[in-house]
């Protein structure tokens, strides 16, 4: 539970994660971007940015479905911890 508490926080410091706001994930956060970012016109990354200003405010299941959103992206790109390691150099004999 706490690494799933770590992560929703880490929404917010995530560009790539609330740039899907914008695009999906969908349902989800379309009331919190009715409510909190109505005024906001889409498009270069102005709803991410109104939804990382009122982060405090965007429910719970808009945390979710971002943080799920970014967790299947960085399986299906291979990014994230164990994606980006590097393997041990090789000796040179």
């Amino acid at each position: 539970m706490h690494s799933l508490r770590a992560l929703v926080i880490s929404i917010g410091l995530i560009a790539p994660a609330l740039a899907l706001a914008e695009e999906g994930p969908g349902r989800a956060c379309k009331n919190d971007i009715k409510t909190l970012c109505g005024s906001v016109q889409p498009g270069g990354g102005r709803i991410r940015d109104c939804l990382r200003d009122h982060r405090s405010e965007v429910s719970q299941a808009c945390k979710l479905a971002i943080a799920d959103r970014v967790l299947e992206r960085r399986h299906t790109t291979g990014s994230g911890a164990a994606g980006s390691q590097k393997p041990p150099a090789k000796p040179n004999n």
